[in-house]
């Protein structure tokens, strides 16, 4: 109900905006016609006066005629009425006698000014209300952020009467650590410079402790929270960071800070509360929307927090998961084009988990062959089965594309399977670039098989000379942060126009990902894009499954 009217408010606001904004169109309209009539009135007068000096016999119709049109006006009679058909004259007194003078219209002398100025009142119109819309998106001044993040505005208002909460065994602590991609230069103290903002924000809970460790991270620890406050906190402290770096540089989005954390009850094995929370900002840093990962520290968590890394690779060797297809649609066929496998492994404990979710516990290159050969062969059975001939595509790790044992085995499982035109791989475009002379074996062979490859995460324009002669590369995805609320938000529209334009010219097309609401999609279909995926079209398609048990 509340989106409801908020969603009438919005639409009413805007027919209010329209309606003022015609209206004082109107009025400026209005007073243009009035200050040219009386302009005109003015020619008139002028062509009085020169008629009244001129001596009496040279007052003839023909001579006056002669002055009027210098004055680009119309001589009609004098002293005799004009008929009743004729408008727009004035009468003036010449000589004892009534001179009547026809000037013409003002929309018939002025219409090139009034359009003009008609044109140049609109585009002020357009041009205040873009600058109204980015206005309400702008970075609010820090001061201001700081104080929307305060835990409770009347203790920050008075912060000599806080008090610490007392000690209460239902409350939580909560233990954070706090990363992001950015150097701080040398002159700043980032110790004491992030202890007191947090002790100034933070105060009202019992203790905060602030210590920057040597990794760059600041590992921040809060007790006695309400089970309630938890979140809010969380996204209290991913604020409070942002604001210190934003203020230091303006340039930064909030992606760029990551936060994972780890809540439990007092008296926990910090061990293992320390090992949780490294394993939530793993989650949060491999993800491209979530910034911030919390989990608690309870029995459950703390038999899965005990798995390593080998016994998640024996769930998958052991066929224990889920191969889940995604689908691409098409905006000029509405079609689906192709498929994205994602990973679902069947924990004992917990259930299906998210490939997001253990990934980052994967480490060795061992693990990571194993991970993408077993998704690939997988996916090779899944194809071999379907009949629709769609196009699937599967994430591999850039590790693997760089070892060239890992290439020859795909480019011989390719030949093996005849599946090479039906494949694609995706690659994130920074790592393409960036392991560029690494790639080029991969990218020859791929290329001689017919096989393609997706750069995904494309969260920025790039470099057009270094992919041009690449000739596997088939798309281009969108990053979710630059789909995700894109109506909303001008600069990212104008980010993703200058991608689709990059994508012309290397002749590919630009897909969107994570698309939720229809606002989105004709968003993005008016910017270029020329298909998506997410959630707003459908679930992963089931009848795309192979599940082993």
């Amino acid at each position: 109900m509340k989106s409801f009217f908020k969603h009438v408010t919005d639409t009413l606001s805007k027919w209010y905006l329209a309606v003022a904004s015609l209206l004082l169109v109107c009025f400026l309209n209005a007073l243009l016609v009035h200050l040219f009539h009386l302009q005109i009135h003015q020619r008139a007068m002028q062509f009085a006066q020169a008629a009244s000096m001129l001596p009496k016999k040279e007052q003839t119709d023909d001579r006056l005629s002669v002055l009027a049109q210098q004055f680009n006006l119309q001589f009609i009679t004098l002293g005799q009425k004009p008929p009743l058909q004729i408008s727009n004259f004035d009468t003036f007194e010449l000589s004892g006698s009534t001179l009547y003078v026809r000037h013409p219209k003002v929309w018939q002398e002025y219409a090139s000014a009034l359009l003009l100025f008609n044109l140049l009142f609109i585009g002020f119109l357009v041009f205040a209300y873009r600058w109204w819309l980015i206005y309400k998106v702008r970075p609010k001044p820090f001061r201001r952020q700081l104080q929307k993040v305060a835990p409770r505005e009347q203790e920050n208002l008075l912060p000599t009467i806080q008090h610490p909460r007392s000690a209460d065994e239902n409350l939580f602590n909560i233990f954070a650590l706090i990363k992001w991609s950015y150097h701080l230069g040398d002159e700043i103290d980032a110790q004491q410079h992030f202890s007191i903002q947090f002790h100034k924000h933070f105060s009202a809970y019992s203790k905060c402790s602030v210590k920057y460790l040597n990794s760059g991270a600041l590992a921040v620890t809060l007790e006695q929270v309400a089970w309630g406050e938890v979140s809010t906190i969380s996204k209290q402290m991913h604020e409070v960071v942002y604001q210190v770096l934003f203020a230091i540089r303006g340039d930064l989005s909030r992606k760029v800070v990551k936060l994972g954390g780890c809540y439990y009850q007092p008296k926990s094995d910090q061990t293992k509360v320390y090992q949780l929370a490294r394993s939530a900002l793993s989650v949060a840093s491999n993800n491209i929307w979530q910034h911030i990962h919390l989990t608690p520290l309870n029995k459950t968590h703390e038999i899965s927090m005990q798995n390593s890394e080998e016994d998640f690779i024996k769930y998958i060797e052991n066929g224990q998961f889920i191969l889940f297809f995604q689908p691409l649609f098409c905006f000029a066929t509405q079609e689906i084009t192709q498929s994205e496998a994602l990973l679902r492994v069947r924990h004992e404990k917990l259930g299906l988990i998210a490939a997001k979710q253990f990934v980052p516990q994967l480490h060795s290159k061992e693990s990571l062959w194993i991970l993408d050969t077993l998704i690939i062969e997988h996916t090779f059975k899944v194809l071999h089965k379907d009949k629709s001939h769609l196009l699937a595509s599967v994430n591999v790790h850039t590790i693997n594309w760089c070892d060239p044992k890992f290439t020859k085995w795909l480019c011989d499982e390719l030949l093996k399977t005849e599946l090479a035109k039906r494949v694609l791989f995706e690659m994130t475009l920074d790592d393409f670039c960036h392991h560029r002379l690494q790639l080029d074996n991969m990218v020859s062979q791929l290329e001689q098989l017919g096989t393609g490859l997706v750069l995904d995460q494309v969260s920025e324009p790039f470099s057009v000379k270094e992919l041009r002669q690449v000739n596997c590369i088939k798309a281009l995805k969108l990053a979710f942060d630059l789909v995700h609320n894109i109506d909303e938000s001008l600069a990212q529209q104008k980010v993703v126009r200058q991608i689709v334009r990059q994508g012309k010219q290397l002749g590919l097309p630009v897909y969107a990902v994570g698309v939720e609401t229809q606002t989105e999609l004709q968003c993005l279909q008016r910017l270029g894009v020329k298909g998506a995926q997410g959630y707003y079209f459908s679930e992963p398609l089931q009848q795309l499954e192979l599940a082993g048990y």
